[in-house]
């Protein structure tokens, strides 16, 4: 018999993974959430074993029409081919793109993206260690690339997913924050790697700290700077009441010569980098005018990237970016109106740690183990469409195999993996995503992407043979399986009439062939995951 109301547990693992299964409530229910957590937050440095198999299984079909052209050209293609890209490094990656059209075909530049995509589905669905696949995606978003702006940033991304994203998402943020500005894909992104040191490009210095840091609410407006230069007291970096306009150019100078190789000018008598899109600090590329940041003197940090690491450390260390970052995670976790309490207690330990290098994990652990709102404060956050589409592959305990589509399907609701165009990332509210068209969008991915051999599972199987002459009995299974509790009258009537109905599983069972069960058992999970119940976190 279904319950009446979820469990502390099963509320506590949808707000903080892609989707509690009901093995996973169990397993919370031997061992205990603290332990949970703890184990959680104590990951190996890459994928868990299993999932390491399993994408190293992974193939995907590549086929293309060779081209003989001025440059070269290159063969026919035609192969199922492992996912190679995913461990490839800066300069192999940006050769695809460089030649592309030449030696390249473009359908290599758009396996790039295909393999990202494909291994980011994967482990939101099967990796063990599911927070931190939720902490990857909120820093994702957090210092979001959108891949329509820049071909050159695109196609290195799998090495901002592995080398500058992923290894730091329960680390300190000062350290990520580094990784961040230092990665060719940001860099080619917010066009630091061209700014000169006779015209610092401003895009990077702003999105620092309007976006990555202290947030837009810090934000001062113009200040002059004359003014600025005698005005501020001892009101200055970290205690500065926030930033300027002149700040973001301070930023920006600060930042200048950050850039990739990429066979610039590099010295004196013509001596240029090699091309391999790896960083570069270049002094001919730093701007020799530095001076005031937020009330910080720049001009005696003369070390090589000196200034930029302490824009950098004021930028990380100020109040305002504990409160800004804080409160995205919280309300990521909690929805739009989060526990006042819990915001408190991130800030607190996210100051306080802010120079430890598990910096972000004593953030989660404050948030999740110091109070009980984890598990009992009502469910609030609606899933987007990409949560929802995994949580209902871990629930019903789909096999998620690569395929190049993942790259695709959700984009026009603006979900898909680096989809955003802009660096604010997709909005983290419920109102976003409450529109008919995304809902509706969502149901019939969720129907036919069951019909896909790359998603295989059995739900005949997975159910127990002696209740299958029973709708009642076979929706009460699987809203067990899929939302751990009774969801309301309208939605259990309007799921045992369907389930009986032409189109439903008794007819399926008693008329068709085992795929027409397949197919309607198929519905009935389609069906599960457009309600309330399912619908938020």
């Amino acid at each position: 018999m279904l319950a009446a109301e979820p469990t502390f547990e099963r509320i506590a693992l949808n707000r903080v993974t892609f989707g509690a299964r009901d093995v996973d409530e169990a397993y919370v229910q031997s061992i205990g959430w603290d332990a949970y957590v703890e184990e959680q937050l104590n990951p190996p440095d890459g994928d868990d074993d299993a999932l390491t198999a399993h994408l190293a299984e992974q193939t995907m079909q590549i086929t293309y029409r060779g081209q003989e052209n001025e440059d070269g050209g290159w063969p026919d293609v035609d192969e199922d081919r492992p996912l190679n890209y995913l461990d490839a490094d800066t300069t192999t990656l940006l050769n695809i793109a460089i030649n592309a059209g030449k030696t390249v075909s473009f359908a290599e530049q758009a396996r790039v993206q295909q393999e990202l995509s494909a291994a980011s589905w994967i482990r939101a669905v099967h990796a063990e260690y599911q927070i931190r696949e939720f902490m990857a995606d909120f820093w994702h978003n957090h210092f979001n690339i959108g891949k329509q702006d820049n071909t050159f940033a695109t196609v290195t991304l799998p090495v901002y997913d592995r080398d500058h994203i992923r290894p730091h998402v329960l680390g300190n943020f000062r350290e990520m924050l580094e990784a961040n500005a230092t990665s060719t894909a940001m860099l080619l992104y917010l066009d630091n790697a061209v700014s000169v040191a006779e015209q610092p490009n401003e895009n990077y210095g702003r999105e620092l700290l309007e976006l990555h840091t202290m947030g837009e609410d810090a934000y001062l407006g113009f200040i002059d700077p004359v003014a600025k230069e005698g005005g501020f007291g001892e009101n200055v970096g970290i205690k500065a009441d926030g930033f300027s306009d002149i700040d973001v150019f301070e930023a920006s100078a600060a930042l200048s010569g950050w850039t990739i190789e990429f066979g610039q000018p590099i010295a004196p008598g013509g001596k240029r980098a090699p091309i391999t899109g790896n960083f570069l600090y270049s002094p001919v590329q730093h701007s020799p005018d530095t001076g005031v940041f937020m009330g910080v003197h720049l001009g005696g940090f003369n070390e090589p990237m000196e200034q930029g690491r302490k824009v950098l450390d004021i930028a990380a260390g100020h109040p305002a970016t504990a409160d800004f970052i804080c409160g995205k995670l919280v309300r990521r976790i909690f929805g739009d109106s989060p526990p006042a309490a819990v915001q408190t207690r991130a800030v607190e330990a996210w100051t306080l740690n802010q120079d430890e290098p598990d910096q972000i994990k004593k953030v989660m652990e404050a948030i999740l183990l110091d109070g009980p709102e984890i598990g009992e404060a009502p469910q609030a956050k609606m899933r987007r469409p990409f949560e929802k589409l995994m949580a209902l592959y871990r629930t019903t305990d789909t096999v998620l195999n690569a395929h190049p589509w993942m790259n695709f399907l959700l984009e026009p609701l603006h979900d898909g993996l680096f989809t955003w165009p802009a660096p604010n990332g997709r909005p983290d509210v419920n109102g976003y995503w409450f529109s008919s068209t995304a809902n509706l969008t969502t149901w019939n991915l969720s129907i036919w992407l069951f019909y896909l051999q790359e998603f295989a599972t059995s739900f005949t199987d997975q159910t127990p043979l002696d209740i299958q002459d029973s709708p009642t009995q076979m929706v009460e299974y699987w809203l067990q399986r899929m939302i751990g509790f009774e969801p309301s009258a309208a939605v259990m009537n309007t799921l045992i009439d369907d389930s009986a109905s032409n189109a439903g599983i008794m007819t399926g069972i008693n008329f068709g062939t085992a795929e027409n069960v397949e197919h309607a058992f198929a519905r009935l999970a389609a069906l599960i995951s457009t309600s309330e119940e399912f619908s938020f976190r």
